[in-house]
């Protein structure tokens, strides 16, 4: 299809379920391809010794089209003159390392579309670089990947210099997932030449952490809150009373309260599945925020977020030091942050609620996030072997008679 390269016509122009080439009118092979996803990339379409190539531009949103015109036209020029473009690409592509590689990942991608993104850094600066950074991309062979996966796997005993996370199996499977997405990325934007050594490999199911705060450690937790500052306090409460993930209710906002019917709501923009989550207020949790609404209310510049910070994100930001002294006072030292959302979950299984509801008020998107708490929802079992033992009992009194 050819059409007149202009902004406004290449802009409209539509992904669908297959790869779209436009050509462009005025420069000998200059083609731009529309991929499923949407992205746009120019590229230069010839026969080069016999053989038909695909030379890589850039990017539509990265280059204009006078700029991809130009650089059309020089690779043009390489080609009449008898030299091959596409293999001097080629063997570009074969020395890009993988920390060079992970870099361009970083600024193309994760920088924007993550959540985390120095978190994810950080695990591949400690992990993968000081083995892999230097090696070049293209050349990294899948026995590498698994020989470094099973060392970060079976060095159970380590700790991790991230959150103070022990290295596992779970933590192993989680890297790899990085380095896979960065392979996967390379490939696809045509920046390295090779299959990604990651494919193929068996991963070790890593064991899903059930660990939540029984109930004498429920009443040190709360002891040991009493001698926090009142927005620590209120924080870590709001944690466990609404079983939200760390990092929403940090920056939880008034606005998206609603106080009449008892909710709060988190665009797709904030949430790990990428849905709206609409979040149950319990009453201790509401009697909470009320509290603080009413006070914000009394500030010469109220503050638009429930716990709000000096930094410039402008809310609470670092709870950890906070949660290291609740954990000295309780002296209880093998639980997270995250272990109080996993505790309300705990307790709505132990009182016999049923693992959809949980996995509703949770905001679970798979259930399989929400099987852990099978198994302590054991009273509708309990009440199950009572109601067949009596069944069973009372047929054998009637056959005495």
């Amino acid at each position: 299809m050819t059409i007149a390269f202009t902004k406004e016509a290449l802009d409209k122009l539509q992904p669908s379920d297959k790869r779209c080439y436009i050509s462009d009118p005025k420069t000998f092979g200059l083609r731009l391809v529309v991929y499923e996803n949407g992205t746009k990339t120019y590229i230069l379409n010839r026969v080069i010794k016999g053989k038909p190539k695909k030379i890589r531009i850039g990017r539509y949103d990265c280059i204009t089209i006078s700029q991809a015109r130009e650089k059309a036209k020089n690779l043009n020029a390489q080609i009449e003159l008898g030299g091959d473009p596409h293999e001097e690409a080629q063997a570009q592509k074969r020395l890009l390392t993988f920390e060079q590689l992970f870099a361009k990942y970083y600024d193309w991608h994760l920088a924007t579309e993550s959540k985390a993104p120095d978190h994810n850094k950080a695990m591949l600066e400690i992990h993968i670089f000081p083995v892999l950074g230097r090696e070049k991309a293209a050349e990294i062979k899948p026995t590498q990947i698994s020989q470094l996966y099973e060392k970060i796997g079976s060095a159970i005993s380590k700790y991790s210099k991230i959150d103070e996370i022990k290295y596992s199996y779970g933590s192993a499977n989680r890297i790899l997932n990085s380095v896979n997405a960065v392979f996967n990325f390379g490939i696809k934007h045509d920046l390295i030449a090779c299959t990604n050594p990651c494919h193929g490999l068996k991963k070790v199911k890593g064991k899903s952490r059930d660990r939540f705060l029984n109930l004498d450690e429920l009443k040190l937790f709360f002891d040991a809150l009493k001698l926090e500052e009142k927005i620590f306090d209120d924080y870590f409460k709001t944690l466990l009373y609404c079983g939200a993930r760390k990092s929403n209710v940090l920056s939880m906002e008034y606005p998206a309260i609603n106080f009449d019917f008892k909710f709060w709501r988190l665009p797709e923009t904030k949430t790990k599945n990428k849905e709206v989550n609409i979040i149950p207020l319990s009453d201790p949790v509401l009697k909470i925020l009320i509290t603080r609404a009413a006070f914000n209310e009394f500030y010469k510049e109220p503050s638009k977020f429930v716990f709000p910070g000096d930094g410039k994100s402008g809310h609470l930001t670092d709870p950890k030091k906070s949660f290291e002294r609740i954990k000295k006072r309780m002296n209880v030292f093998d639980i997270r942050i995250h272990d109080l959302r996993r505790t309300l979950g705990s307790y709505m299984a132990i009182n016999g609620i049923s693992l959809p509801i949980i996995g509703k008020a949770l905001n679970h998107k798979s259930q399989v996030s929400t099987e852990i708490y099978a198994r302590l929802s054991h009273q509708p079992v309990l009440d199950a072997v009572n109601l067949a033992g009596s069944t069973m009992a009372n047929l054998t009194a009637i056959r005495r008679r």
